[in-house]
């Protein structure tokens, strides 16, 4: 795959969330399509994924209310594809998030990140 499509994802889905214009263009992507079905299936399940978001960070002991609004929107995009789309090999999309991860965060974050997938991972199998 290729790591600038979930980049996209959580630049759209971050646009979305922090600007007043609700309207959002997608710029031509070669997985256009998964990128669209990410972000709309991100904001349809958003409270759910909330949810399994807040148990998984319980588990870490980790207050979701203490997550960036960023940090929240990588690891809620990256449940949404692991859990409803499972078209990517897990392997794959937790590496991308990851790679995500590290170019607006710190090592710290970056593990948590990566015990939350794993989490999400297990709870899947």
């Amino acid at each position: 795959m290729n790591p600038s499509l979930r980049l996209a994802v959580v630049q759209k889905i971050y646009e979305k969330t922090t600007s007043s214009n609700k309207d959002i263009s997608f710029q031509k992507h070669p997985y256009q399509r998964l990128i669209k079905k990410i972000f709309y299936g991100y904001f349809e399940k958003e409270n759910e994924l909330e949810a399994f978001l807040e148990k998984c960070l319980n588990k870490e002991k980790v207050n979701i209310q203490n997550l960036e609004l960023l940090l929240k929107i990588i690891l809620k995009a990256s449940i949404y594809e692991l859990i409803f789309i499972k078209k990517t090999p897990f392997k794959v999309v937790i590496d991308e998030y990851l790679e995500v991860t590290g170019k607006y965060f710190d090592k710290n974050q970056k593990k948590l990140v990566n015990a939350i997938l794993d989490a999400v991972y297990k709870s899947q199998q």
